[in-house]
């Protein structure tokens, strides 16, 4: 299969435990994807192109025991809410990572005045590169340099999530520890 949209509407599946589409081009905010799935153990979503930040929406999916989004396109920062799925035995964020654009301020990137926050540039491709403000490396008056990818902290308090066997962070821009209770 080679899916390119999430296959479920805004109500998505309320009673779905398992959910598995790896490998596929699925070009979809995250948010819209965890919206509805109130029942889900296992969602596996790796090697698509996934965008956007973890939401912290995420403590709604008390009974989640994998989580794979590796090899996507989210940015941001892992949300302490994470930190509630109590019964999660498997966390694997690895490479949501993107190399380092450059963008001609003006033409491709809106031209206003930068105050923080998520930027968005036209790629070349005609596709936008996104990232939050720590993606944000360089800007000058004619340029700005995005890096999107995770970001931040690791997050402490891994305590919350006593079954937690698998956490894979690798190729991220996330800093920091791993947190004792799982090394």
């Amino acid at each position: 299969n080679i899916l390119t949209s999430f296959p479920f509407g805004k109500n998505g599946f309320k009673e779905l435990e398992t959910l598995d589409l790896t490998q596929n081009l699925i070009r979809e905010d995250i948010f819209m994807v965890m919206d509805g799935l109130s029942s889900i153990k296992n969602l596996l979503l790796s090697n698509n192109l996934f965008y956007g930040s973890i939401p912290n929406t995420i403590r709604s999916l008390a009974r989640m025991e994998k989580l794979h989004l590796d090899n996507n396109r989210l940015i941001g920062t892992i949300p302490d809410d994470a930190l509630s799925l109590v019964r999660l035995r498997e966390l694997k964020l690895s490479h949501n990572r993107q190399e380092r654009q450059c963008f001609p301020w003006v033409d491709k990137c809106g031209g206003n005045i930068y105050q923080g926050g998520d930027l968005c540039c036209d790629g070349d491709n005609g596709e936008q590169v996104c990232t939050d403000q720590l993606g944000v490396d360089s800007v000058d008056l004619s340029i700005v340099c995005l890096t999107p990818g995770l970001h931040g902290t690791i997050p402490a308090g891994f305590t919350n999530t006593p079954y937690l066997r698998v956490l894979d962070l690798s190729s991220t821009l996330l800093i920091g520890n791993i947190p004792p209770e799982i090394g």
